[in-house]
């Protein structure tokens, strides 16, 4: 097991909940069923970590993420199961976990650092680095008890990312931090990975799983429903979102390639397409799909600086007054450059009889720059249903944009002043 930093073997989690305290003396003294309910919250996990590996956990909350995060971290006993861990562990699962209120927060780097295994010199070594990422100035000399959330979550972060362990939990905590503070802790977490420490990833930010995660794990209710290739598991996050049946089962979703079967929809080739996903209760459907240029021709290249159409062809299969139509655009990261909807546009619902299509067009001047993106279209409720939803539908491509780096080109424009000589 020398290339496994985290092994779980039927790994399963039960509560019992009770009616009123006393039924819990009566199950001590008086043993017998009916005194609570049993609430499993893991099920039969099996899931093998290696050593170096990013693995983020998406779900829903109350799917069992945080709960077998405290597993591995050593805070929770399991209800049966092995677990085996190699290093190390640092763990970040909920704000202010393993910090002493009373205590300054330099007794706490010291207190939580002496926990993790380390030596007082070890630790003032590290000090100087501790204190200069958390940013809280005087405050380290004051208990943490006066501190605000966004100091919390500073002081921690700052204590484990330095610490140097082995395994790095971090549990959606630094969504508490500003978005300054969010992406110091993300080069950080960069930095950690190209070092070979594991890190346990669980953010509700899609994105965040893509960029940063090599594999990822959906759970549903206490059970993993899949692993894999984190941009197919979180479009079927998404679709599992969607779904009105809290039993989603991804071996039976409606999983449509790019190339439709209806030679109407302007998908892209198998050949060129990226893997896409269909979902939603089928109330409308996406008819047609198109990316045009601004000569109306279809485009699978497109130049910074021009214009390009979504075009969108919908049929209502019930009477709806409350249909959305959305689009978004994504880089090969799965980074969202850019996406929008006809409710955020036009303040308005479409309103369509049973059987009856619209055509809707989005006008996109394209300031991407150089590189692949994917776009997704959705159609939905106001309040979020989905009816047809397919990710990743077209894959087009952006040329010709040598004039900035990063994703896309603002057009900046540049003023160039030489100061004015007198001559003497």
């Amino acid at each position: 097991m020398s290339e496994i930093a985290i092994s779980l073997k039927n790994i399963s989690k039960c509560y019992k909940r009770y009616a009123q305290p006393v039924d819990r003396l009566k199950e001590i003294f008086l043993p017998g069923d009916g005194y609570a309910q049993e609430f499993w919250a893991l099920r039969d996990i099996d899931l093998e970590v290696a050593q170096g590996e990013t693995l983020g956990l998406i779900g829903q909350n109350g799917s069992g993420k945080s709960t077998l995060l405290q597993i591995v971290a050593g805070t929770l006993a399991t209800t049966t199961g092995e677990v085996w861990v190699n290093g190390r562990v640092s763990a970040l699962l909920e704000l202010g976990s393993g910090f002493n209120p009373e205590f300054t927060g330099r007794e706490n780097i010291f207190f939580n650092g002496q926990i993790l295994g380390l030596s007082r010199e070890e630790i003032a070594s590290k000090y100087d680095e501790i204190t200069a990422f958390a940013e809280i100035g005087d405050f380290i000399e004051q208990p943490v008890k006066t501190y605000s959330s966004g100091m919390v979550v500073r002081l921690a972060f700052a204590v484990l990312a330095n610490l140097e362990p082995s395994i790095l939990i971090i549990d959606e905590a630094l969504a508490v931090g500003d978005a300054k503070f969010q992406a110091r802790c993300m080069k950080r977490i960069h930095q950690l990975r190209d070092q070979g420490v594991t890190i346990l990833f669980v953010s509700h930010d899609s994105s965040s799983i893509k960029m940063l995660c090599e594999r990822a794990v959906l759970m549903n209710q206490g059970k993993i429903l899949e692993t894999g290739n984190p941009k197919d598991v979180v479009n079927h996050y998404i679709a599992l979102l969607g779904s009105d049946n809290s039993e989603f089962d991804l071996a039976t979703r409606n999983k449509q390639p790019s190339h439709s079967t209806d030679n109407s929809t302007n998908y892209v080739d198998d050949s060129e397409r990226l893997e896409s996903y269909r979902h939603g209760n089928q109330m409308a459907l996406l008819k047609d799909v198109r990316v045009l240029d601004s000569d109306n021709q279809d485009a699978t290249k497109l130049q910074t600086g021009s214009n390009l159409q979504i075009v969108s062809s919908v049929e209502a299969k019930a009477n709806l007054s409350d249909l959305v139509v959305g689009i978004s655009i994504r880089n090969l990261m799965g980074l969202v450059i850019y996406g929008t909807n006809t409710f955020l546009v036009n303040s308005q619902s479409i309103k369509l009889d049973n059987n009856q299509q619209v055509t809707v067009t989005f006008q996109v001047p394209c300031c991407f720059n150089r590189g692949v993106y994917t776009l997704t279209v959705g159609v939905h409720s106001i309040e979020g249903t989905s009816y047809d939803w397919i990710d990743e539908l077209v894959a087009f491509e952006v040329i010709n944009g040598n004039s900035c780096e990063g994703v896309v080109d603002v057009q900046s424009s540049v003023n160039i002043q030489y100061p004015s000589y007198v001559a003497s």
